[in-house]
């Protein structure tokens, strides 16, 4: 059934890639009768078949279709136009081997980006001159053989026609998409794309077919402002139309010379082509750079946000724990308390300190984790001894009422690929989560599961008021602190943001199930060991 679907889809893109080529070859031969009828100025169909095969390879039984395609297509266009078997043939290999030669130089020598301007120079030589020399060395060598005088000539011009359609299609084939469209914001901005069009169309227009004086340089101006708007998606389509003008004028340049004035186009379509192309590169690296810039600053102001924060929150929790430590501690010193009630009154300074700690670990855990150095020591942990052993050593907040932590039975042999401290950490975090914010009376049960996806799940589940749909999104942000009407909840609102933090760190995924009014259930999960 795939092996079909693949069929159906290296046909589809076969019959597209035939159809695009053959259009394109022989409207290039047709664009150049108004200036030739042997030569063609600008060759698309090589463009075009990189374009293709570079963006729609699969693997070489999809390369080997594709070129198929493109020697059939290059069989019709050449046909089309009269040229005979052997001419044709030849003609239609030898767009083959430039293509596939195009292709396999880019995969070869290409380039992620054009940072240098000697970077996008190494580029068009290997990848645009290179191929565009073998197929006017091969062309000329098949004119040579068929007898034509001007075989020097005929291969010079296949060249420079492989090469300026290079310049003028490639950039714009290899980045037309629809992310781009996007990305360009195109829909919010057709009329600014037709007035800008429209403009370079009435430019080139007047330059090469109604002015009596040599005014072409305006359209490479008309080109930049296109190519300033946008990119290189703009570049592409600009020199694309102004080709179809230029191709179309009878004597746009004023020179008698027919071999000359193909030259002389040529060079002009080249100069404008890689002009508005470089441009653009420059004008993408630099809105690179500012993104960059922008995500950078965004940073910076989140993090000068959240030491505020943190500052407030850790002053704020701080003062109640040692407030207490050192007022019972005083007290006990002075002797001002009734012997009979030191135990409980150690009990509460422990129980502070304890608070103090967890504080200074959580806090110890964001920084690390922000620095790069938070460790995470994985080995093959068993749910049920962790749990069994997390669960015992829990201390039960008595201020929050007694609530029963139920553990309830699982398969023993489960077990997870996890670092057992961090584990526990987690564990700690998330029960202590469901006693402060849980209904008093109600137990939190702890369960564990094996998942078809190749994780375990822990769940910790308790009754209580829930959490709202809109608090959703907070939830395990630093600092996120969940609303309990009448109730004052203790901790900073790190611990879920800690456990989330954690969790990630082991491959794992953490996340949550509530019920407004009934019940919550925070569960994550853990990659199982072999």
């Amino acid at each position: 059934m795939i092996s079909k679907s693949f069929a159906k889809s290296d046909l589809a893109v076969a019959a597209v890639t035939c159809l695009g080529f053959f259009l394109l070859g022989y409207g290039g031969i047709l664009l150049s009768h108004g200036v030739s009828h042997n030569v063609a100025v600008i060759w698309p169909a090589t463009a075009f078949g990189m374009c293709v095969l570079l963006r729609q390879s699969r693997g070489p039984r999809r390369d080997i279709i594709l070129l198929a395609a493109i020697l059939l297509g290059g069989l019709a266009a050449n046909g089309a136009t009269g040229a005979p078997i052997l001419i044709n043939l030849s003609y239609s290999i030898t767009n083959v081997a430039e293509i596939l030669a195009g292709v396999l130089a880019t995969r070869r020598f290409a380039v992620p980006r054009f940072r240098t301007i000697s970077a996008t120079f190494r580029f068009a030589l290997v990848v645009g001159v290179g191929p565009a020399l073998l197929g006017g060395a091969f062309a000329a060598l098949i004119n040579a053989a068929s007898g034509n005088p001007d075989w020097l000539a005929s291969g010079l011009q296949w060249f420079g026609a492989n090469f300026l359609a290079f310049c003028m299609l490639f950039p714009f084939g290899m980045t037309v998409s629809f992310r781009q469209f996007a990305k360009l914001k195109l829909a919010q901005r057709a009329w600014e794309a037709a007035i800008v069009f429209a403009g370079l169309a009435a430019t080139a227009w007047f330059a090469f077919r109604l002015s009596p004086y040599p005014v072409q340089f305006l359209v490479l101006t008309g080109v930049l402002v296109a190519t300033v708007r946008f990119r290189v998606l703009g570049a592409g389509a600009a020199m694309i139309l102004v080709s179809a003008i230029a191709l179309t004028a009878p004597d746009s340049f004023g020179v008698e010379n027919n071999l000359a004035h193909i030259e002389l186009l040529q060079l002009f379509l080249a100069v404008c082509s890689i002009t508005s192309v470089r441009a653009a590169i420059v004008l993408n690296q630099r809105d690179l750079h500012l993104a960059i810039n922008e995500i950078r600053r965004n940073r910076a102001v989140r993090a000068s946000r959240f030491k505020s924060q943190l500052l407030s929150h850790v002053s704020h929790e701080v003062r109640s724990p040692l407030s207490a430590v050192i007022g019972f501690s005083s007290m006990l010193e002075s002797g001002s308390l009734p012997t009979a009630s030191a135990q409980q009154f150690a009990q509460i300074i422990a129980h502070n300190g304890e608070l103090l700690r967890r504080l200074h670990d959580d806090l110890l855990d964001l920084t690390r984790a922000d620095a790069g150095k938070l460790s995470i020591n994985p080995e093959r942990v068993t749910v049920a001894e962790a749990l069994r052993s997390c669960v015992g050593a829990i201390r039960l907040d008595t201020s929050l009422g007694g609530k029963e932590l139920v553990l309830e039975e699982f398969e023993d042999s489960l077990a997870v690929n996890a670092d057992p401290l961090r584990l526990a950490q987690i564990m700690n975090n998330l029960i202590a989560n469901a006693y402060k914010y849980g209904d008093n009376f109600s137990p939190i049960t702890v369960r564990a599961r094996r998942l078809d996806d190749g994780f375990g799940r822990i769940e910790i589940v308790n009754e209580g008021p829930g959490i709202p749909a809109r608090e959703r999104q907070k939830v395990f942000e630093p600092f996120g602190r969940g609303e309990q009407v009448g109730r004052q909840v203790p901790g900073a609102g790190l611990g879920l943001s800690i456990a989330k933090l954690l969790a990630e760190k082991q491959g794992g995924r953490i996340d949550f199930e509530s019920v407004p009014g009934q019940q919550t259930c925070f569960w994550i999960d853990l990659p199982l060991a072999a």
